[in-house]
């Protein structure tokens, strides 16, 4: 059986980074470019594209940069305009909308779960309707000033609080992705739309105040004005941020010591657990990874706080050789001692995940596609077991460990197209039990950015490509040094690399490595001796290279 391949980080919510398109009119000489600019987000960048569809329904299509700034050329379009952006943010899918007038070309026109709810209430529909509908004869500039100002009054108290000026225009004032302004009042303010009932919710974070808005007549019942703890945590926010800074300027240039005074008491060193790891053993973990020097941390978000007990959870992305790192999501746990923020780690008593996965076996030339869960009672607590239930999934799957006394074990669960159709296309939540024996001690959910692959969306050229060595060279492979080659598929990201030799009793060899995001090839020494020292002849060989795709999907290809 095959070694569980660890997560590298299982910290949190890991999207692309993309550049920002940049666009030139066509012409020279004094000729003016008409664009529709302004900035992404939803409490953190979001990442992805920017549509903009004009009154005549031409679209232009252009991505969104990392800070969250888009810009279209809209020379030679009519408008009035509709713009939409599609991507990520924390790790959850958004398809916001939002709106714009002849008036607002070389201007700014956000695009923001507030400007979502500004467009419904203009539109009188949901937006996506809207946008499809093409006919834009309702959005004029004053309707969307009127619509933006009655929002405005109703999260006036909420705004106030984070420091954002009377005078803000929701819709049109830039803003810079910083916990700072309308971006500190994105961090903490939520918007739901239920698609049926076509009542957007609107919630405090912070507070848990709700109130909401009937899209189809545009009215509003209730406001935000429980200011309490908004003020606090918005300045936690900034501080946590440091924290994560403070952090990363330790792998800056190298890998400091594990046990370095000033890293340690960034963390609360008497409730620190991260997937049952103390500090201790995530610090050295940390400290011997050579993937963490130039380690940086962003988009950090708010996910909730209590402020009485001085504690929250935030979500962050780790971003390595300029790259993120794909990983499941969970929490991360900050608490406030003395006045200083700690961090606190995911507080889970196991690694545990759960992944859309799908892999190619070149021996057999065949692919599975499915769900990947992976479990790691890496603190030895005696997990025995887990139950992972939801989307796609008739019955729960089990996954058992009776022999070792704690559960390691990372498999591929094969799935139907039927099965998978059931999936949501995005967002599609699991929960993880686990057990010692008869006994339920833990219960996590997971969440998958998208759902599984189906078998008939699957090509041979979507799996990472070994090109070293061949599958004859490797069925002769008796120890030695090898060499490991490969390429990607386009938009893909390094994950692991994993080799095994073995005979017929399971006496075992093996490597494995955390891919950084610019290799293509890794060179090492692997000999039929096992770690008790005892040789062995090699009947079994074993590689396997998984990638990941732009929706944090795993692509194994397998040899043996």
């Amino acid at each position: 059986m095959r070694t569980l391949l660890k997560r590298t980080w299982g910290w949190f919510v890991l999207v692309t980074v993309v550049a920002i398109v940049a666009g030139c009119g066509g012409g020279g000489g004094n000729e003016t470019v008409e664009r529709i600019s302004g900035t992404a987000a939803a409490g953190v960048p979001i990442i992805g594209t920017v549509t903009l569809k004009d009154s005549t329904a031409v679209t232009k299509t252009v991505s969104i940069a990392a800070n969250g700034k888009y810009s279209v050329d809209v020379s030679g379009m009519k408008a009035p305009f509709m713009v939409r952006a599609d991507g990520y943010a924390s790790k959850q899918e958004y398809h916001l909308y939002s709106a714009a007038t002849a008036e607002d070309v070389n201007k700014n026109t956000n695009v923001t779960p507030l400007t979502d709810l500004i467009v419904a209430n203009v539109a009188g529909s949901m937006p996506q309707t809207y946008f499809e509908s093409g006919n834009f004869s309702t959005i004029t500039a004053s309707g969307l000033t009127a619509e933006t100002e009655a929002l405005k009054a109703k999260l006036l108290p909420t705004l106030q609080a984070v420091g954002v000026a009377n005078s803000i225009d929701l819709l049109r004032t830039s803003f810079s992705t910083d916990h700072s302004g309308l971006d500190a009042a994105l961090d903490v303010i939520r918007v739901s739309t239920d698609p049926d009932t076509k009542v957007a919710t609107i919630t405090n974070a912070i507070t848990q105040q709700t109130m909401t808005s009937d899209i189809t007549s545009g009215t509003y019942t209730g406001s935000l004005s429980d200011t309490t703890g908004v003020a606090s945590g918005v300045t936690a926010i900034q501080a946590i941020s440091d924290k994560f800074k403070a952090f990363s300027e330790f792998f800056a240039t190298g890998l400091p010591n594990a046990t370095n005074p000033g890293m340690v008491n960034l963390f609360d060193q008497s409730t620190f657990l991260h997937s049952g790891r103390n500090l201790a053993a995530f610090l050295a973990e940390r400290t011997t990874d050579q993937k963490m020097v130039g380690v940086s941390f962003t988009n950090i978000s708010l996910q909730s706080m209590n402020e009485a007990q001085d504690n929250c959870v935030v979500a962050f992305e780790v971003v390595i050789d300029g790259k993120p790192i794909f990983d499941g999501p969970r929490p991360w746990h900050v608490t406030k001692k003395n006045g200083v923020w700690l961090m606190q780690g995911d507080q889970r008593i196991a690694d545990v995940g759960v992944m859309a996965g799908a892999s190619y076996d070149v021996s057999t030339a065949s692919d599975t596609t499915g769900l990947s869960i992976y479990v790691d009672d890496s603190g030895e607590r005696g997990i025995t077991s887990a139950v992972v239930s939801g989307a796609g999934l008739t019955t729960p799957i089990t996954l058992s460990n009776q022999t070792s006394g704690f559960l390691s074990t990372q498999e591929l669960f094969p799935m139907s197209d039927e099965a998978i159709e059931e999936i949501p296309d995005s967002g599609a939540v699991y929960t993880i039990q686990l057990y010692q024996d008869a006994t339920l001690v833990a219960t996590y959910t997971e969440k998958i950015m998208k759902r599984p692959y189906l078998s008939t969306e699957l090509k041979v050229a979507d799996f990472p490509a070994i090109s070293s060595p061949t599958l004859e060279q490797l069925k002769n492979f008796n120890g030695g040094n090898v060499t490991i080659a490969w390429t990607l598929p386009t938009g893909f990201t390094n994950g692991w690399l994993y080799v095994r030799i073995s005979n017929d009793t399971d006496s075992f060899a093996e490597a494995q490595f955390s891919l950084r995001t610019s290799e293509h090839s890794k060179s090492f020494m692997l000999n039929p001796v096992t770690e008790g020292g005892q040789s062995f002849t090699i009947t079994n060989r074993w590689i396997s290279l998984t990638a990941y795709d732009g929706y944090g999907r795993t692509l194994e290809t397998i040899m043996h």
